[in-house]
């Protein structure tokens, strides 16, 4: 877990609020549109549990992670989460023959930039609560 208590240099402070300004309106971007996705297919006769795999998945992977690193100063955890999710969706574009490869960069980049800007601001954290102990 992050030092947050430690006084942290601006450019933390500034990392940390620019990443939980990407992260959880991607989340909620993300969640809305797995729900709307999964609307269609109750329409449709799609399996439930197809559907119900989808939205658990969605809450689990973009809210959980943009809500451990912004609100519970998880930052570490939040941070892989979302690079995870980022790895999740490059595969399922690559595995998926009817998504347009034109929209894969626009998915990844939010997840992708909020969970290095997190893992960095963790470091960072950690290294001056570090440095800060030995004085």
């Amino acid at each position: 877990m992050s030092n947050v208590d430690s006084k942290d240099t601006s450019d933390v402070r500034w990392m940390r609020w620019i990443a939980r300004l990407v992260a959880i309106p991607w989340a909620y971007a993300t969640l809305a549109i797995v729900l709307f996705v999964a609307g269609f297919g109750i329409e449709e006769s799609k399996p439930m549990a197809f559907l119900i795999t989808l939205v658990v998945s969605a809450i689990v992977l973009t809210l959980g992670a943009a809500i451990l690193a912004s609100v519970w100063k998880v930052e570490a955890v939040g941070g892989i989460v979302l690079l995870a999710d980022c790895v999740l969706i490059f595969a399922w574009c690559a595995v998926v023959p009817q998504f347009p490869p034109e929209l894969m960069l626009p998915l990844m980049i939010p997840p992708l930039l909020a969970g290095c800007l997190f893992l960095v601001c963790h470091k960072k954290s950690r290294m001056r609560g570090a440095v800060q102990a030995e004085q």
